[in-house]
């Protein structure tokens, strides 16, 4: 992935979506950006040297510079209000500038090329948030949270990116990585003055430290599964034998009437998706085809497919006709299962046994207690407890943080039975902090920028 990024490279992009609308922003950064806005703006007292965070009403115009003497007098683009920023007092922690013009493609999108005329290079996605992690504005769980806070589909989401935006994830790796640094610094002090025995630091002393580390690693650990259903949303899976009612309970889950409801059985031979904001929560329900002995040649690659989601769900909904025996789902991915008698209307009598939910899709009774039930399931998932801290940990997070979990808790168990050296477990300990900085940033590597950056957009 090529990126323009630098101390001497100034670049420029559209920083709002493309299309019709009310207001277009472009941004500028770079140390460039200020004579670049001079080029193409056109306004009283406005020029190389603007008055910071001043926003200026004026003319965005093309550079005379790059026009021919023909085009001149068609030098006017829109109207507009540039707002300056003097490094490092701004996003990226440059010097930076943005237009806010009358939204629409065509204006944006000159105002983006008026700019690289005027000397800026065109941005590549995720660039001015690099920059901004680059020069110190914001650590790498920050930025991932920018690109968490874009992409949020719920109002939960939202709330937990704005956490960690905000420093939640870095204030836990603090608690993490002070201790320790306390105990390397110790450590590394008493390398200093091997002839002074008064300085080695406490066996446990070490003990309790890497103990306490690992434990607190545990916690954070443990909030992993909140941070892909904030992000990915909670996949519940209807599953049973086949004209239990799975497609008509997943069309009033949805309150919509996305899957065919036909009294044949096998109707529905596919999974059929669709998405539900609840509660604050993205609701990912998928309707899945009967389970039964024997079926069909294209039912059987139906049921496949229906295990496979089973096997993925965060809760499945195990779904039985009131006053049939029907086979109960039980599976090995340890997602909640709750119980779902269908039909009730056309069985009064029948009593659900203790901790099931009797429904009927058609009348609608059983439904709102089916999602008190969920709710309750969904409580045990932490997100909560995510959102409060602003931890919202993805795949890259979970993996070095099990890896430095790991190093840790071996280091603890050699020190526990054969009491290494202070240099190596000072070398050790090193090592694992660096592995944790990996996380915020303080350790990265350009391949490790790639990655993040890449599922940013053009222009944040």
């Amino acid at each position: 992935m090529e990126y323009f990024g630098g101390e001497n490279t100034t670049v420029v992009a559209l920083a709002t979506p493309a299309g019709e609308g009310g207001l277009a922003a472009v941004r500028v950064s770079g140390p460039e950006a200020f004579a670049v806005a001079a080029k193409v703006f056109v306004a009283d007292g406005f020029g190389i040297n603007p008055e910071p965070r001043r926003a200026v009403y004026g003319i965005l115009q093309w550079p005379i510079d790059g026009l021919s003497a023909a085009n001149k007098a068609g030098c006017p683009i829109d109207q507009a209000l540039v707002l300056p920023f003097k490094g490092p007092h701004s996003y990226t922690g440059e010097d930076t500038v943005e237009f806010f013009c009358h939204g629409g493609r065509v204006v944006a999108q000159s105002v983006v090329s008026a700019c690289r005329m005027a000397g800026a290079e065109p941005a590549v996605a995720g660039e001015f948030t690099r920059r901004a992690f680059l020069n110190g504005k914001l650590s790498l769980g920050q930025a991932e949270a920018v690109a968490d806070l874009i992409h949020a589909e719920s109002e939960h989401s939202a709330r937990a990116a704005v956490r960690q935006l905000l420093g939640g994830l870095d204030d836990q790796l603090r608690e993490i990585e002070k201790p320790l640094l306390d105990i390397l610094s110790h450590i590394e002090g008493s390398l200093e003055f091997v002839d002074e025995e008064e300085i080695t630091v406490p066996h446990d002393e070490v003990l309790r430290v890497l103990g306490e580390g690992v434990a607190r690693l545990d916690r954070l650990v443990e909030m992993a599964p909140a941070g892909r259903l904030l992000r990915d949303g909670i996949h519940v899976v209807l599953a049973g034998s086949p004209n239990v009612g799975k497609s008509s309970l997943f069309n009033a889950l949805l309150e919509d009437d996305r899957a065919i409801v036909d009294g044949e059985a096998g109707t529905t031979r596919d999974v059929i998706s669709g998405r539900r904001h609840r509660a604050g929560s993205v609701f990912v329900l998928h309707d899945t085809a009967g389970l039964r002995d024997d079926p069909g040649r294209v039912e059987e690659m139906g049921i496949k497919r229906t295990w496979r989601q089973v096997a993925e769900a965060d809760i499945v909904l195990s779904l039985n006709v009131a006053g049939e025996e029907t086979p109960t789902i039980s599976h090995d991915g340890g997602a909640p299962v709750i119980s779902v008698y269908t039909k009730s209307d056309l069985s009064p009598g029948f009593v659900a046994p203790a901790g099931a939910v009797l429904i009927s899709s058609t009348t609608g009774d059983g439904v709102d207690e089916l999602w008190r039930v969920v709710d309750a399931a969904v409580a045990g998932f932490q997100l909560e407890e995510a959102i409060s801290l602003g931890v919202v940990l993805n795949e890259r997070h979970l993996h070095k943080l099990s890896l430095c979990r790991g190093d840790l808790e071996r280091l603890r168990h050699e020190v526990d039975l054969n009491a290494p050296g202070d240099e190596i477990v000072g070398s050790l300990l090193s090592s694992i902090l660096s592995g944790l900085g990996e996380v915020s940033g303080r350790v990265f590597t350009e391949h490790l920028l790639e990655n993040i950056f890449q599922r940013f957009c053009v222009g944040k």
